[in-house]
């Protein structure tokens, strides 16, 4: 409903984004924590605070929003210090927009907010014959729990917003020049010849000994460890549409009074409702494999009832968890395995083929270094390349991002020459650099392209400017750490 009345919000908080966050990450920085204020105060903005709980409730609306659209977030990410980090900044973003928008001054027109109004589908179908039905119009956003004026001035303020950010992004002017150039340097050809040196080419040479594998198990033991688990015994009321609300209630009711007072077992539950005790075991606090997304054991809050200290200790009943409209669940933990680092001669296998596969690869920077300096030496003749080809940073092919830059770093007067860089994944890769060259045509739609890059980075440049004016007029201070 009145989605198109949210059109331009998603399109502001873009270029905030856009515009602010790649300049300024101001938590944890030093610059806005001179002050220390009361602990529920985050951060000032024009001297008004930002609380905690604030935060709360935006964090609440957020994780809501996202389950809206369909997206699970674990409760621990929706808890997490980034994410709650992530939503304190589009508030700070929000409040300097807001702050700017008073110093300026700016007004909008009862003309232009109704000019605005109209370019709504939902707002222009109550017109008819040229008169506006504001009894339709109040009916509209009641239903999407808005008055008129809470709607009338979000949308002075996005209106307000985006002729804010217009003027900032007016100012940013691509260089023409500038784009040419870079366009070449992309462009621009050089015939290489490869020679690689690999940690698995050398595997076959390395044999680990007992104490190597023993000590990189114990230094890496993290990494060897077996999840804390629990089997899970679990009871599953779910309604029948062709059951009387009243009677599926009062059985709701039955169901979560006998499993809570007698909370040492489902059978009692299970004799007298007369349903199965279903049995998962392997259960982590992620959930447990090839369950699908709709089991009771995929839901959150059940998880982590799940592993709740009462639960896991005292093996009681968990209370009764609605896990979907209609569907009841109590569950106890039946055993439970603490995480714990698996045994050594379990993982020997993974053990033993990391610690090859580490010494391979030093046997390979090892090899390629004595190469690397024989090559440079005389470049022209050194032996062992393959087949030469023409590579640029427009057309890669396989070479990953420090080759190209070391390739690309050859000074043209000074070929050949040889240079190296690291594989991805270990090892080391030598490219002999022989001829440089333009190629005879350009790409037309790449270098619009490029041009439009590098006139966004100019935007960005220009944003980010102005807004750290705005946040040096607005007195941003960082007051307390989230947590």
């Amino acid at each position: 409903m009145l989605e198109s009345i949210r059109k331009y919000k998603k399109i502001l908080m873009g270029l905030l984004l856009l515009l602010i966050l790649p300049s300024f990450i101001f938590l944890g920085v030093e610059g806005y924590m001179r002050d220390i204020g009361k602990e529920t105060d985050l951060v000032k903005v024009d001297g008004v605070s930002i609380t905690r709980q604030e935060l709360d409730n935006a964090v609440k609306t957020r994780a809501d929003r996202l389950q809206q659209q369909g997206r699970k977030l674990d409760s621990a990410v929706l808890n997490s210090v980034p994410f709650k980090q992530t939503v304190l900044s589009e508030i700070v973003q929000q409040r300097l927009l807001a702050y700017e928008i008073k110093s300026l001054k700016l007004t909008v027109s009862p003309e232009a907010l109704a000019k605005d109004l109209t370019q709504i589908p939902e707002i222009r179908a109550l017109y008819k014959d040229g008169q506006f039905d504001a009894q339709r119009y109040k009916q509209l956003l009641a239903s999407n729990q808005m008055t008129v004026d809470q709607f009338e001035n979000g949308r002075r303020y996005e209106l307000l917003s985006r002729q804010v950010l217009t003027s900032v992004l007016a100012t940013g002017i691509g260089s023409r020049k500038v784009a040419e150039k870079i366009s070449q340097a992309f462009e621009t050809e050089r015939e290489v010849q490869v020679m690689r040196f690999a940690p698995a080419d050398f595997v076959s040479k390395v044999h680990p000994t007992q104490q190597e594998l023993e000590a990189f198990y114990q230094a890496n033991i993290n990494a060897f460890q077996a999840p804390e688990m629990v089997d899970v015994e679990l009871l599953v009321l779910t309604g029948n549409p062709k059951e009387d609300p009243k009677a599926f209630a009062e059985k709701a009711d039955l169901f979560a009074n006998m499993a809570y007072e007698q909370p040492d077992s489902l059978k009692p539950v299970a004799d007298r409702l007369k349903l199965s005790i279903q049995t998962v075991k392997g259960v982590t606090r992620g959930g447990a494999r090839g369950l699908p997304a709709d089991h009771p054991l995929s839901n959150p809050k059940l998880l982590a009832a799940v592993f709740s200290d009462d639960a896991i200790k005292n093996r009681r009943n968990i209370e009764a968890q609605e896990v979907s409209p209609g569907k009841i669940v109590v569950a106890r933990v039946a055993a439970h395995q603490a995480q714990a680092a698996v045994p050594l001669a379990v993982v020997m296998p993974e053990v033993k083929k990391q610690v090859s596969l580490r010494l391979a690869d030093e046997l390979a920077n090892q090899a390629a270094k004595e190469k690397l300096q024989a090559a440079q030496k005389a470049p022209a003749e050194a032996a062992g390349f393959a087949g030469a080809k023409w590579v640029s940073r427009n057309k890669p092919t396989d070479l990953n991002a420090p080759a190209m830059d070391a390739i690309m770093g050859v000074e043209p007067g000074k070929l050949p020459a040889v240079v190296s860089a690291p594989l991805n994944g270990g090892g080391v890769a030598i490219y002999r650099v022989t001829k440089v060259q333009q190629p005879v045509k350009s790409d037309p739609k790449l270098r619009a392209e490029q041009a439009q890059q590098v006139a966004q980075l100019g935007t960005q440049a220009e944003g980010a400017t102005y807004f750290d004016s705005v946040r040096d007029r607005a007195s941003l201070k960082q007051i307390n750490q989230v947590k």
